[in-house]
């Protein structure tokens, strides 16, 4: 196994333990989850490794990165600046559901007053109060 085909593999287990569902491009299922994480998707700039989708839209790229065995076994990364992309993208995507979440609890609430207000409408209607 190549190391990027170890990262990805360690890339996979995390996001899923992260309650991202991973899935590969061509089985690509929209409503698995609100959280996709679609493997080998193609950009205009080319293949990303991982295209994390939140309600269908895209929220953020993440690339895998593989590991060198350095001196005395330990494990190095390969070379490459350091990012706090993916702290940005988990940054992102709790503000977006929390967002989400409120959303969902004014039109809950809304719906309960929609509700009352009907019940209310055809409760005069029917005993004559309605003018």
């Amino acid at each position: 196994m190549t190391p990027e085909q170890q990262a990805r593999q360690n890339i996979d287990a995390l996001l899923t333990a992260s309650g991202w569902v991973v899935q590969d491009y061509k089985q690509f299922n929209p409503t698995a989850s609100r959280g996709i994480a679609l493997r080998e998707a193609p950009l205009k700039s080319g293949r990303c490794d991982y295209l994390l989708l939140v309600d269908r839209k895209a929220v953020g790229v993440a690339e895998a990165i593989g590991e060198v065995v350095g001196s005395g076994g330990v494990r190095q990364p390969q070379s490459r600046p350091p990012s706090n992309q993916p702290t940005r993208i988990t940054a992102e995507v709790e503000r977006r559901l929390s967002v989400v979440q409120e959303l969902e609890a004014v039109m809950s609430a809304n719906l309960k007053r929609a509700r009352s207000l009907r019940q209310s409408i055809l409760h005069k209607a029917f005993s004559g109060d309605l003018a």
